[in-house]
């Protein structure tokens, strides 16, 4: 019998189409172009001399043979990552790459700000920061740390409450000066999040609230909503640590007003690792690092 030998990237690729359902998706996963991860699947199945994923436009759906496959893939990449966990207890001092996953907002205005900082207090410590609403997959080491505004659910993780900030409203100085105290929501115009966001409370709380001719913005980029409210274009809801930002001041609303509206929502940042990996010395350091850092930062805007 013909013995076969794979390597971890045929493997990887093999969990990577079979998790993402989809090529594309794959290749934004594994950092390469879709071409690449097609001719390498051509590749593996060639050599498998077995058919794993039926292609169409509408993505990737695994054959039997993948589903009997990916279980021994999976035994291997959690051989692999108790590998990667094992060297990294040889650690002695806080030294290598730390992989730092956050929303973009919250990586644009207060995570990228504080890095300096980071590295003069750690300078053998270097960052990646993976910047994305999704959440990374830290069971994966897809990050070592990540900042969250739910705290997880599931997983061998860890996670610490930073603290909770409430929500308020924000507009240009000039805008704040020109409107006072709102008597009416609908005296301002608005900015908030587009459709695919609005699951968020804040957005839920514009759109019940304010009539749709005056939300003149909608975009998924928190930084492009504060950079259009600083520009004068309207108000936004965000979390009261914002007005430490320049450019930016607070909206209030007029007492009257405030008792007939819900209240604004409550946020909360919670900072997450995987329990395996907090004793090492780089995440541990980076960890206490944001831990003091951000709890300041959320303190500073009650």
């Amino acid at each position: 019998m013909q013995s076969h030998r794979y390597g971890w990237d045929d493997l990887q690729l093999l969990l990577s189409v079979y998790r993402r359902g989809s090529m594309k998706a794959a290749a934004s996963e594994l950092d390469v172009n879709v071409s690449t991860v097609a001719r390498r699947l051509d590749a593996l199945e060639d050599d498998l001399g077995q058919h794993l994923f039926d292609r169409s436009s509408e993505g990737t759906r695994p054959t039997a043979a993948a589903e009997e496959l990916v279980p021994f893939a999976e035994e291997m990449e959690r051989a692999a990552l108790g590998f990667s966990r094992t060297l990294d207890g040889f650690e002695s001092e806080p030294e290598g790459i730390v992989r730092v996953a956050a929303p973009p907002g919250l990586v644009d205005h207060f995570l990228a700000p504080v890095i300096a900082d980071l590295v003069s207090c750690h300078p053998r410590i270097r960052i990646e920061v993976l910047s994305s609403i999704a959440y990374a997959d830290l069971t994966r080491r897809e990050a070592d740390i990540a900042l969250r505004a739910v705290r997880p659910k599931s997983g061998d993780l860890v996670a610490t409450r930073l603290g909770r900030a409430k929500y308020t409203l924000l507009a240009s100085p000039g805008v704040a000066k020109r409107l006072g105290r709102l008597c009416r929501l609908d005296d301002a115009t608005w900015v908030t999040y587009g459709e695919e966001l609005a699951h968020l409370d804040e957005v839920a709380w514009v759109v019940d609230n304010v009539s749709p001719e005056r939300i003149l913005l909608r975009a998924n980029s928190l930084t492009a909503q504060i950079q259009a409210v600083r520009s004068g274009l309207g108000v936004k809801p965000e979390v009261t640590p914002f007005l430490g930002l320049d450019g930016l001041a607070e909206v209030k609303l007029a007492p009257a007003l405030k008792k007939m509206l819900p209240p604004l929502p409550e946020g909360s940042l919670w900072l997450v690792g995987h329990r395996a990996h907090r004793g090492v010395p780089r995440i541990a350091a980076v960890w206490d690092f944001l831990l003091g850092r951000f709890r300041e930062i959320v303190a500073s805007g009650r």
